[in-house]
């Protein structure tokens, strides 16, 4: 069921990551990047999903971890800057659900 949960909250991640990537096609252009790092972070997303369904443990407690972190992390910067929505939210939980979820299975 663990599996599951980390599975989902990385696929709703990768998800929103994607959407906002497709709504703000000019950042390649204007804020490379930004875009670069958004492209990174949507490859990290789909890493946690797959290596939840693969059922890698270790693998997937270490990539979540990371994504937790880079999720935090982009939540304290939106917070410094007072820019922090819904969004840089979401992120925030769907990154500890995800590292929650390795972390709990066996």
């Amino acid at each position: 069921m663990t599996r599951v949960l980390t599975q989902a909250a990385a696929l709703a991640g990768a998800a929103d990551t994607g959407a906002f990537l497709a709504r703000r096609r000019q950042l390649f252009s204007d804020a490379p990047q930004r875009a670069f790092g958004s492209v990174g972070m949507l490859g990290l997303w789909l890493a946690v999903a797959a290596s939840a369904r693969s059922n890698k443990r270790g693998l997937t407690v270490g990539l979540a971890s990371a994504n937790a972190a880079g999720q935090m992390a982009m939540l304290g910067v939106h917070l410094r800057h007072g820019i922090a929505g819904p969004r840089v939210w979401l992120g925030a939980v769907l990154g500890g659900a995800a590292l929650g979820g390795a972390v709990a299975s066996r």
